[in-house]
């Protein structure tokens, strides 16, 4: 037999042959290879690297490949390859090496098989394993499969569940019918001939739909479950397993023992519904509704419906077939539901606006049995909303347009309802959350928070119905903020509080302005009635010292000249007494003049000096160009001497006095101006010292009369009030700022002299600095809160970004947190143990490149005295300043 032969018979071979060299050239192939790759023999010359490995089979695989070809090794596997249609299909690629006499491989021999059928074949099957294994594992329906000899094959957890079995038991048939304990619908133990499995294999027929019970002896539950048992056939029609399936209907027998009392609560609900509930039999015609019926379309319901008489009798022309055309439409069209808008003429003369929604029952074959749907008069519906839409309208705009905040606690759902911008209308932050009740009994100051939360309790629980509180809320800067709180309590039938609905006004301003009011009167009256007593004592001191004065000339003895000169010099020290008493009442006649500031201070200095102890050092600076004041000279000299004793007795260890005098324009954006001041001129007068400083209840006190912290008999209370007396009666104003350990400095604003022109502005208009970009972020600190909020609007309105602290310690916080900022502005004295340059320093540490403007109502020779090093290098803007100085002085600060 030749080649042909044998060539023809691996033709005929269903299995592809290939022989290849070491270099993987294809020397032969059989007809069957070219039909599995797809290739023609002009192809065969591209060598077996074109078929014998696809692109997608794994790197394992084509390295097993290449050391078998490497080595002259065998390879048996199955390989992804591409027909040269670029049909992918796997290949069972096999292939051994042949050698010659010396060992050397000649060639390979390869056999190759499309297994892609194979493959689908088993990938299928394993996809089913998968699936029959998650169905089985998670359906809420219990399974058991059994062999025909009752050995339990399989059980699924929800058959688990309900055997009350744990863990991994091992079932068998005594295990479970012993688990099972099953019951007959009526309670009695069912014969083991009546269990599903062995009805299927005794009937040779699946069993459906058993009904039976079981009692778990896990719990000694009764569980009740509907039983189906399937046989399944093998390949001869044998029974290889019984699968018992049971879902659990405890709920279910539950429910039907219940049914009962929902039908008689369906009745009640439809007898008391506003809304009419129908049922139409399609078939019979026969019509039900509720007590409703009558009040929707004004008379009694008919029994039977038909076609012709499904619209309302009193239909609208425009609306009178409507409810028959869509209904009979969604009957023949196969919809479950639809609904109806028409409208109606009653008999009482009303007009009703009803939607019918209805819902159509079925039977399988999609034919329509009944109707059953509601009725609902929208039309009182809508004027009820648009009723409701007008309240809710007009309480919003009253709630937007009121200072007041309005607020609704509701007890039974806890829900706390507040004004929107509640928060801005009290001025405090925005809280990151919804406001709660606890919320807003921290924001209560702790002074306040028990007998406020005491008096809001007794009012719950007695039978008033109303409430009313003041007391003080607490911001996050922590300024106090004066609240009154009406409420109206609204109460059951039984008396118990459910609901307070009621308003919050901030009256802090207020409260402030019946303080000051009283104050003023108080300061009038008693100014009144020391001007009288003064007067009356002036007339008494004219007869004692003109009688004096006539004693004096008389020849008397040296004890009676003694005694006379004594009784003249205490009346003019009275003398001197009721003065001071009438320039604070206003009633002393002041000489105004124009009084050169220089050459007053000049002349006192001596003066001055004499009378300070040499512990305490003097100091003054004085503007070159200083305006002339309008005041009577005497009285300010007094009032400088007052000042200069009041400064000494705050330093009975020593200190320092520091006197400034320098011009001033008041006008109206000034922050913050001085207290009554109107715009205009003025020389500024401030008189500072390095004392104890006052407390905050000292200041609020200190210009009024007789009130003094010394001890008794060395001091009057007159010093600083005569003072703000003659200051007011000029026409100027007082100023006091002071703290605890710091000093105090006083303000005089003494109205300038006319003729008195205000300083060439144009070289400062020309030296203004352009306005600094507005994307820069400044950190303003500030402790006067409302300083401090003034100053934040106002940049902000200029397009910068702000964030304000108030005080060193906040400042460094925001800096450390990672906050960058261009600017520091911030005040040079401040509470909290670190003043402005101090923080100043610290906050170049962390932010080097930042620039830093100070600015302070203290007068800039002070600042040595509190505690200010190297004066030369702040930059500093002077309290109070106008908001275009302040624009200014950031600008150049910025740019700088």
């Amino acid at each position: 037999m030749g080649g042909a032969f044998y060539t023809s018979m691996l033709d005929a071979v269903s299995d592809g042959v290939v022989a290849f060299s070491p270099d993987r050239r294809i020397i032969y192939c059989n007809q069957a290879f070219l039909d599995i790759t797809g290739l023609d023999r002009s192809d065969l010359e591209h060598g077996l690297c074109a078929v014998m490995r696809g692109a997608d089979t794994d790197l394992h695989t084509i390295a097993k490949i290449d050391e078998a070809l490497a080595n002259g090794k065998p390879f048996d596997g199955e390989v992804l390859n591409y027909r040269k249609s670029g049909e992918a299909f796997w290949n069972h690629l096999s292939f051994k090496p042949e050698t010659d006499a010396t060992g050397n491989v000649t060639h390979f021999i390869g056999i190759s098989r499309d297994v892609t059928a194979n493959r689908s074949t088993q990938t299928r099957f394993s996809q089913l394993e998968r699936d029959y294994e998650f169905i089985c594992e998670n359906v809420l329906a219990g399974i058991i499969i059994r062999d025909p000899d009752s050995r339990v094959r399989y059980i699924n957890p929800k058959a688990r569940e309900m055997l009350g079995l744990t863990g991994d038991v091992t079932l068998d048939a005594a295990t479970v019918e012993r688990g099972w304990q099953l019951l007959r619908p009526d309670g009695s133990v069912m014969p083991t001939e009546e269990y599903p499995f062995y009805r299927a294999l005794g009937e040779r027929a699946t069993v459906r739909g058993v009904l039976l019970g079981h009692r778990r002896t896990l719990d000694d539950k009764i569980v009740w479950a509907l039983c189906d048992a399937f046989l399944a056939n093998d390949d001869k029609g044998d029974v290889a397993g019984v699968l018992v399936s049971f879902t659990d209907v405890s709920r279910l027998i539950e429910s039907e023992q219940t049914a009962h009392a929902y039908r008689e609560r369906f009745e009640l609900a439809a007898r008391a519904s506003q809304d009419v509930i129908f049922e139409w039999n399609i078939e019979t015609g026969a019509f039900s509704a509720n007590e409703a019926f009558k009040n929707v379309y004004g008379y009694e319901p008919p029994q039977i419906m038909g076609p012709g008489n499904l619209d309302a009798r009193n239909a609208v022309e425009t609306d009178q077939y409507a409810v028959r055309d869509i209904t009979l439409k969604a009957i023949a069209s196969g919809n479950e539901r639809f609904s109806v808008d028409h409208m109606i003429n009653r008999p009482d003369g009303s007009i009703g606006h009803l939607v019918i929604r209805a819902f159509i029952v079925r039977n399988p074959q999609g034919e329509a049995l009944r109707v059953i749907g509601t009725v609902t008069d929208i039309g009182q519906l809508t004027a009820a909303v648009a009723e409701l839409e007008e309240s809710e309208t007009r309480f919003r705009i009253i709630a937007d347009t009121v200072s007041d905040i309005l607020w609704d606690h509701n007890f039974e759902t806890g829900r706390l309802w507040m004004t929107p911008d509640w928060n801005v209308k009290l001025g405090l932050e925005a809280p990151q959350e919804p406001v709660t009740t606890d919320g807003w009994v921290q924001l209560i100051d702790p002074a306040d928070l028990e007998a406020t939360l005491q008096s809001y309790r007794e009012a719950l629980k007695s039978d008033a119905t109303q409430w009313e509180r003041e007391y003080q809320v607490v911001g996050a800067d922590q300024r106090k903020i004066d609240v009154a709180v009406k409420a109206c309590i609204l109460r059951r039938p039984d008396g118990k509080a459910y609901r307070v609905l009621g308003s919050v006004r901030d009256v802090t301003n207020l409260k402030r302005q019946q303080e000051g009011y009283s104050r003023a009167r108080a300061l009038e009256a008693v100014g009144q009635l020391t001007g009288g007593i003064a007067h009356d004592f002036n007339n008494l001191l004219m007869i004692i010292l003109g009688n004096a004065e006539l004693l004096g000339k008389s020849i008397l003895s040296e004890p009676d000249a003694e005694s006379v000169a004594l009784i003249g010099h205490a009346a003019e020290n009275a003398a001197t007494l009721t003065k001071r008493l009438l320039a604070f009442s206003g009633q002393n006649r002041l000489k105004a003049s124009r009084v050169d500031m220089a050459a007053l201070l000049d002349n006192m200095w001596p003066l001055l000096r004499a009378g300070l102890p040499e512990s305490i050092s003097l100091s003054r600076s004085i503007d070159e160009n200083i305006w002339e004041a309008n005041v009577d000279a005497n009285s300010l000299e007094q009032a400088i001497i007052n000042l200069a004793m009041n400064a000494k007795d705050a330093m009975p260890s020593g200190g320092e006095i520091s006197i400034l005098c320098e011009n001033h324009v008041v006008t109206d954006d000034m922050v913050p101006n001085a207290s009554g001041l109107a715009a205009g001129r003025y020389v500024l007068l401030s008189f500072s010292d390095t004392g104890s400083g006052m407390s905050e209840e000292v200041l609020s006190k200190a210009v009024e009369p007789y009130f003094t912290t010394k001890e008794f008999g060395k001091g009057t209370g007159l010093g600083l009030s005569t003072v703000y007396g003659f200051i007011t009666q000029s026409g100027g104003s007082l100023t006091i700022h002071s703290e605890e350990g710091v000093g105090t400095t006083v303000n005089l604003y003494l109205t300038a002299g006319t003729g008195c022109d205000l300083p060439d502005t144009h070289d400062a208009v020309e030296a203004r600095h352009d306005p600094a970009p507005r994307h820069h972020r400044i950190l303003v600190v500030e402790d006067q809160p409302d300083v401090r909020s003034h100053v934040e609007r106002l940049l902000s309105r200029l397009g910068y970004a702000v964030v304000a602290a108030s005080d060193a310690v906040s400042a460094l916080a925001l800096l450390k947190e990672g906050q960058t900022f261009d600017l520091l502005y911030t005040d040079i004295i401040m509470p909290g143990g670190m003043n402005g340059q101090e923080l100043s320093k610290a906050a170049k540490q962390i932010a080097p490149g930042m620039r830093v403007l100070f600015t302070s109502g203290y007068p800039a020779a002070a600042f040595e005295h509190l505690g200010i090093e190297d004066q030369s290098s702040i930059n500093i803007l002077r309290k109070p300043y106008r908001a275009k100085e302040l624009e200014d002085a950031i600008a150049k600060a910025i740019s700088d």
